[in-house]
């Protein structure tokens, strides 16, 4: 973890220029200089967006990064948070794709949205001002006993647009201006899966505790993806109220919990046999519990892909099966490498061979 002795300095970056035994000197510069601006761009690449001196931006970008600091320093306001209508998690199996869904709360007055948990992306996105969705009613799929809602900006008194110029935005290749409204699709692994849409600030409706008794009511500022036309599997039964990402993203509802001071930037996901759950934001667990550390991808942190060492049948274990796999809970089944796989079917096999004979 890099050093943090500048937290009172925010507006400043520290060059040390020299250091010998017990005295140094450093020259202080400012965050938004010019300096500081050819230095970003000689390492990322960009020079980014850059407010000019003394204008209202500027000191706006101020006053957001002190909050943000002030939010670290401060720590968490609470120790768990899980949506309004309940943490309980279900699964309706291969009607609904064999993912795991929960019942969120959005906008004002807030209206229900049976969402798929999916580690493996970012973006919230419900079906909204629909051109291509997938049916909403609860007779089309037997399983349910309401009617699944499409969501509306215009009905929600506390939506806001995000425009292209929004720091979530500046990247998309579909801006041609800064007034522009954010548009947004996502490409999933699943073959011509996508959705695409509009971005949205809006409520996400939560409670606060460690259980669905609490009764106090939390209202979080999300950015959801006001999903217009859904392809793929997202018309065939998968997801047809929408998804919420929970991957590593900014753009990801627990990035944003985090970010606003609420809870750890964490969450839980926990199964039963019969295929019910429990979701909670902020959970770390146990603190006797084992952990394992995620690695990156092409240097960066951006799914979460942890190394596994060997497979294991029975109390064997199968040599040269280490890989690298990605965590992903809106995925269905496990998938291995090929090896891998061949490897541990043979031991499959071998292993109900002997305990038969």
């Amino acid at each position: 973890m890099a050093a943090r002795f500048l937290v009172a300095m925010p507006v400043v970056v520290l060059l040390i220029e020299s250091c010998m035994a017990a005295m140094f000197s450093a020259r202080l510069i400012h965050r938004f200089s010019d300096e500081v601006k050819a230095f970003r761009a000689a390492r990322s690449g960009v020079s980014g967006s850059w407010p000019e001196w003394r204008t209202m931006e500027y000191y706006k970008m101020l006053v957001r990064s002190d909050l943000e600091r002030q939010k670290v320093m401060l720590g968490s306001k609470y120790q768990f948070l899980f949506p309004s209508e309940g943490s309980k998690t279900m699964s309706f199996g291969n009607d609904y794709g064999w993912l795991h869904y929960t019942w969120i709360d959005i906008g004002t007055p807030n209206i229900s949205f049976l969402v798929a948990l999916d580690a493996g992306s970012d973006l919230l996105w419900i079906p909204c001002d629909c051109i291509q969705c997938a049916p909403l009613s609860a007779s089309y799929y037997g399983s349910l006993d309401r009617d699944l809602n499409q969501y509306s900006p215009s009905g929600s008194s506390t939506s806001k647009h995000l425009s292209c110029s929004h720091q979530l935005c500046e990247s998309s290749p579909n801006c041609d201006s800064p007034k522009q409204l954010c548009p947004y699709t996502i490409n999933y692994y699943s073959e011509n899966t996508s959705s695409s849409g509009l971005l949205i600030e809006d409520i996400l409706h939560l409670t606060s505790g460690i259980d669905d008794a609490s009764n106090s009511s939390v209202r979080a500022p999300v950015i959801i993806g006001c999903g217009m036309r859904q392809t793929g599997g997202y018309l065939d039964g998968v997801a047809p109220d929408g998804l919420m990402g929970l991957g590593l993203g900014e753009i990801s509802v627990p990035s944003f919990l985090s970010k606003a001071g609420l809870v750890k930037n964490s969450f839980s996901l926990c199964f039963n046999d019969d295929d019910s759950g429990r979701i909670f934001f902020g959970d770390q667990g146990l603190a006797t519990q084992q952990t394992t550390l995620f690695l990156p991808s092409d240097g960066k942190y951006e799914t979460y892909i942890v190394g596994v060492e060997a497979c294991c049948i029975g109390s064997s274990c199968i040599k040269q099966t280490s890989f690298r796999a990605l965590v992903d809970s809106g995925a269905s089944f496990t998938f291995l490498p090929d090896e891998s796989y061949r490897n541990a079917v043979d031991e499959v096999l071998l292993f109900s061979i002997n305990l038969y004979i």
